[in-house]
């Protein structure tokens, strides 16, 4: 009996110490479920409701501040504007329940591969842009006019503010033969790393005219040339600035910057996949004020885009 009452005192504290580290456990996995259920539904926010965005660099000025420039991306987050993202908008127009993006609305969207930047880094990170075009639309650039459907979009959005010079480049700028394009007018650079970067025709800045064949011009504008309208009647074998047809699934973007080396767009790598846009920006969010100014605001496509016809005009 006295055996029998010693081994129960000896088993007490066993019992003791299992119930303990059972509790522990327990404490342990409510924590981590905790925290994964929070990933969770950080994740489907952010993929399927809203999400914000940093902008980093000055392609977008004047219309949005991208803080001290792209050398130093954590102060430039700090300091630029941040952006408001509605996933679920990118969700249903991906699905066909809403239209394509409409002209003038700025988006976010994965760099092309074929971006003289991601070539250059290998990286193919998030720009912002403005959508200029949509699918079916007729795109072209006179001395630094946009055209849309044969519409020069009034660009005082820009230039007004008196900051931005908007360059007189021609895009694109191509030599017809036999009534086809034969040749694209447009120079090509290199960086240190041998990596070509376009140099877009001006009246300032004419270079030579290279093949369509040529594989600078595939690797940039391969998507561009395969759409550019030829009317009857172009004169051959001199530049001529025709439109292009912006091909189904695709979109023209640009930049605010339109100065001279002020934004990497269209204009250098051509179209994008309409499945490579992330989301429209529909307002800035942050900060509340800049230069003692109310910074919150919407963002809606300037008022020159309206002018625009759904679809243009036969020829």
């Amino acid at each position: 009996m006295a055996e029998s009452k010693s081994a129960q005192r000896r088993g007490g504290p066993e019992l003791d110490t299992s119930k303990q580290r059972q509790s522990w456990q327990h404490r342990l996995w409510r924590e981590v479920r905790g925290y994964g259920e929070a990933l969770v539904i950080a994740y489907l926010v952010v993929t399927f409701l809203f999400t914000t965005v940093g902008v980093v660099g000055s392609s977008m000025e004047p219309t949005l501040n991208g803080g001290v420039g792209s050398s130093n991306v954590l102060r430039s987050l700090l300091t630029g504007d941040r952006v408001f993202i509605p996933k679920y908008d990118t969700w249903l127009r991906r699905m066909g329940v809403l239209g394509p993006y409409p002209r003038g609305t700025i988006v976010v969207l994965r760099e092309p591969a074929n971006a003289p930047t991601a070539l250059e880094t290998g990286k193919r990170n998030f720009f912002i842009k403005r959508v200029i075009a949509r699918p079916g639309d007729r795109y072209r650039v006179e001395n630094g006019q946009v055209f849309v459907n044969d519409v020069a979009i009034d660009q005082s959005w820009i230039t007004a503010s008196g900051r931005i010079n908007i360059a007189p480049v021609d895009y694109p700028e191509v030599i017809v033969q036999n009534g086809k394009v034969s040749d694209l007018v447009m120079g090509f650079d290199r960086t240190p790393n041998g990596t070509p970067v376009p140099m877009l025709p001006s009246a300032s800045f004419q270079p030579q005219a290279v093949p369509v064949s040529d594989p600078r011009v595939q690797l940039f504008y391969g998507k561009v040339v395969d759409n550019i309208q030829v009317p009857a009647g172009t004169a051959e074998g001199t530049p001529e600035v025709l439109d292009m047809t912006v091909p189904k699934g695709y979109y023209i973007v640009q930049g605010d910057n339109r100065s001279a080396g002020g934004s990497e767009d269209s204009r250098y790598f051509g179209p994008v996949k309409a499945i490579t846009i992330a989301g429209e920006a529909t307002a800035v969010i942050w900060p509340p004020v800049r230069d003692g100014k109310l910074n919150w605001r919407g963002l809606r496509p300037p008022a020159g885009f309206a002018k625009v016809p759904a679809v243009p005009a036969p020829r």
